[in-house]
């Protein structure tokens, strides 16, 4: 039976004759290094991999790749309907969701704790965030059953430090208050905590909440 010349060359290089042993050894050890060479770079390559792509779907499944903002400082996008709908059709738009973002303050029972406070729309009426399909705790599909308070669903480091719980009841202040003859005036909220997630990511699950208006 004839061999195939690839195996023929392997084995005229690993099988060394009595007077060859020496060169036998060398073979045996360069095929090793090469292998240890190979191993440790797909090992390498497999974990740059794996952490990029978790990067990438914690991050960018939080945050829009484009965010769209008004040109100054203000109440927001006054179009924002026909401008989501104008965005939704164009190529390689996969999705075009209206959000709102804004800085608080959650005095928890441990500690306050500042926040990025975003609203997005109806669960089922678009794709969630990367870090909701999860929850660590909670539903998502109890949005209405949160015993006359809004729902939030907060990060499991945001919980953490500010002393949180599933089904708490917590205060959300806004720096952005009202103009009152003795200076600004702060608004404050009441919402029910309705779950908890838990991304991986530190930025998002310590400072990261998400309500449905």
């Amino acid at each position: 039976m004839e061999l195939p010349f690839e195996l023929s060359v392997a084995l005229r290089y690993l099988m060394a004759k009595r007077k060859q042993t020496v060169i036998s050894i060398i073979t045996v050890i360069s095929v090793l290094g090469v292998a240890t060479g190979v191993m440790a770079t797909v090992i390498a390559l497999s974990l740059n991999a794996g952490f990029r792509n978790t990067l990438q779907r914690n991050l960018l499944g939080a945050t829009a790749h484009i965010m769209v903002l008004e040109k100054e400082p203000g109440e927001g996008i006054t179009d924002w309907r026909e401008l989501t709908r104008s965005l939704a059709k164009r190529p390689h738009i996969t999705q075009a969701t209206p959000t709102l973002y804004t800085q608080v303050l959650i005095p928890g029972s441990r500690q306050p704790t500042g926040a990025v406070f975003k609203g997005i729309p109806e669960p089922k009426d678009v794709k969630l965030p990367a870090a909701l399909r999860q929850l660590k705790q909670g539903r998502l599909d109890n949005w209405d059953d949160v015993r006359g308070l809004p729902p939030i669903v907060i990060g499991a480091g945001l919980a953490r430090d500010a002393g949180l719980t599933l089904g708490d009841a917590v205060r959300i202040i806004s720096p952005q208050g009202e103009i009152t003859p003795f200076g600004p005036r702060l608004i404050e909220h009441q919402f029910r905590i309705t779950g908890i997630f838990e991304s991986g990511f530190y930025d998002l699950d310590s400072s990261w909440a998400f309500h449905q208006p």
